[in-house]
């Protein structure tokens, strides 16, 4: 009794109470997505706001870092651009020590002290030996000809270069300090009153070439990286945060001692060639920019459990609640939602089963009065209505189709006509007039042959004799010398094809094609067998012309013949039938000759019988 108050509930009740009776029952999902939302939104706002924040510090940290490297830079150019310095790297003072003293008193000396306002230190590693005075500041090149880290001035031949990061001896005077060029240990002899330590610093190397072309000087500007540590040290991370400064090798310029990103992560960051961007994963949030005057990155590395600490007690409490009406949900619309879908899947299977077969069950009707039952029905009517315009539509293209063809047909047979009846006219006016007999017997046995008793269709061996019967008719019409080449494999006889397709591209190949001066003319008609086509070939040894007049709209005279009338209607006649089975092409160049290949389907009498009684 309640099973079958149940299925008339169902049957009954229209669409529109269901679904309000559901959306009642389902009230509760929406406060369950908008807790939902809330806590993940919370959650994406709290990251948002801190990639925001961290990208805005390491803009500013990176400009920093850029402004400092770029003092580098210019320090390097006041020396490099300098001509009282240039004209001293390139002058040998070794027979002259007092123009040595006078250059390094007036020039060398004071454009070095004024250099160390801006930098810690600078030296100049010179090929002119005849400069090594004692300075700390002026050296031999050959203390670092050999040493690995200047290989790209050396080897690779760079103008400017950043070194990797090394340890340098720092001696610091009462006047300033300055390093050392190799570290200092015990076994050198040190002033007692030098405070000797070591420091990291990252160097700018700068190439000094003569105009040869001939390295002349290394200029060395030495940044310590204690000064790039105490602009990163200002981002401000929680603890469990760290940063990380690489060079372009790929090798560590400083870092925080803290946890660093995952090797992977920062190869794949530094291989990515991209300026700036943020990578999200798991434990971490990765935000880096590039410092493009020595193509080094900066990674920040912001830990994901920051936040996830802060949205905790978020989360948990929409969990459970989503958890608990979720449930409740499941429980409270079980019943209700087969009530929509079963009949729904019912309509489905049929709208399914049409679009797999193309039929509809016509046993399969959904019974009742509401919403569900009315579509099925309407649906039943409209299949019916499809049905019958689909029938019409099938006699109408059928009827189309041999309309078209009987006017292509009515086009090619007055066109011929209208050339055959021209030639035979020339030829009453001329000497062998005794030979128009034979000519009006080809013609007879053309239009016997083309008319077919109404035939669409005729033998492959018919259409091959009514091409020679057409190449008799106008070889005796122009007097022609040139030689008629037959090659005809004789199993395409027992094939058929449509009718008058070879006969407008014999026509164009007589009276355009070839060369009725050349003694040595040819006109080829050939008939091939191909693994289930059929190949015909019309070849002329004669004009020829470019194949490209035949994409374009422009009238060419006798060089566009095909795309004359005749040929238009064959090539459309073809594709009209055969469709995408069928191919044409014509292949020629000027002075060359041309060559027409058809390829049609090898079909019996009774193939292509079907293939005409078939819809387009």
């Amino acid at each position: 009794m309640l099973l079958k108050l149940y299925r008339n509930f169902s049957q009954n009740l229209k669409l529109r109470h269901k679904l309000i009776y559901a959306y009642t029952l389902l009230i509760i999902v929406p406060i369950i997505i908008v807790g939902e939302l809330s806590y993940s939104q919370s959650e994406s706002f709290l990251i948002n706001e801190a990639v925001r924040s961290l990208e805005s510090e390491l803009i500013q940290v990176t400009d920093d870092i850029n402004y400092k490297l770029d003092l580098c830079r210019k320090e390097s150019e006041l020396l490099l651009f300098d001509r009282q310095f240039n004209k001293i790297l390139h002058t040998d003072y070794t027979n002259d020590i007092k123009k040595l003293n006078e250059a390094y008193i007036d020039i060398i000396m004071p454009k070095f002290e004024n250099l160390r306002t801006m930098q810690t230190d600078i030296k100049v590693y010179t090929a002119n030996n005849s400069l090594v005075f004692g300075n700390k500041n002026i050296l031999s090149i050959d203390e670092i000809k050999n040493n690995p880290l200047y290989e790209s001035i050396f080897a690779e031949k760079r103008h400017i270069a950043w070194l990797p990061v090394t340890d340098l001896a720092k001696s610091t005077s009462s006047n300033y300090t300055f390093y050392r060029v190799r570290n200092v240990d015990g076994s050198e002899n040190t002033r007692s009153a030098d405070n000797i330590s070591y420091e990291k610093v990252l160097t700018l190397s700068r190439a000094v070439y003569d105009n040869s072309d001939s390295l002349q000087a290394v200029i060395d500007v030495y940044l310590p990286v204690s000064t790039i540590d105490s602009v990163l040290n200002n981002i401000n991370l929680p603890d469990e945060g760290s940063w990380a400064y690489y060079g372009s090798d790929g090798g560590i310029i400083t870092a925080l001692d803290s946890i660093n990103p995952d090797e992977e992560q920062v190869a794949d960051i530094l291989l990515s060639g991209n300026e700036f961007g943020t990578i999200y994963s798991e434990n971490k949030i990765l935000v880096y920019r590039k410092t493009s005057l020595n193509s080094g990155t900066v990674i920040l590395s912001y830990p994901m459990s920051y936040i996830s600490s802060r949205v905790k007690v978020i989360r948990n409490i929409t969990r459970w609640t989503a958890a608990v009406s979720i449930v409740i949900v499941i429980l409270m619309s079980y019943f209700l939602s087969s009530l929509i879908t079963r009949r729904l899947g019912r309509l489905m299977s049929k709208i399914t089963r049409i679009h797999d077969t193309g039929e509809a069950d016509a046993t399969l009707i959904i019974p009742g009065n509401d919403e569900i039952a009315k579509i099925d029905k309407m649906f039943n009517i409209m299949m019916s209505r499809v049905n019958y315009l689909k029938e019409q539509h099938l006699k109408s293209e059928v009827s189309k189709r041999v309309m078209e063809m009987e006017i292509l047909q009515a086009q090619i047979n007055p066109h011929f006509l209208y050339n055959s009846l021209s030639s035979i006219k020339w030829a009453l006016n001329n000497p062998k007039i005794e030979y128009v007999d034979s000519v009006i017997d080809s013609l007879v046995r053309f239009y016997r042959l083309g008319l077919s008793k109404g035939r669409e269709f005729i033998s492959v061996k018919e259409e091959l004799e009514i091409v020679r019967e057409y190449v008799n008719i106008q070889k005796f019409t122009y007097d022609a010398v040139f030689e008629l080449i037959y090659d005809v494999n004789e199993e395409v006889y027992d094939y058929y094809c449509i009718k008058l397709i070879l006969q407008p591209f014999v026509e164009n190949a007589i009276l355009h094609g070839i060369n009725q001066n050349k003694k040595d003319s040819y006109l080829k008609i050939g008939a091939y067998p191909e693994r289930g086509k059929i190949d015909f070939v019309i070849e002329d040894n004669g004009k020829g012309f470019d194949t490209a007049i035949l994409s374009t709209q422009e009238d060419l005279g006798d060089r566009a013949a095909y795309k004359g009338f005749g040929i238009k209607n064959a090539v459309r006649r073809i594709k009209l039938t055969y469709k995408e089975q069928c191919d044409v092409c014509i292949q020629s160049s000027p002075g060359a000759g041309t060559k027409v290949i058809i390829e049609i389907p090898a079909l019996t009498y009774q193939e292509i019988n079907q293939l005409f009684r078939q819809t387009p």
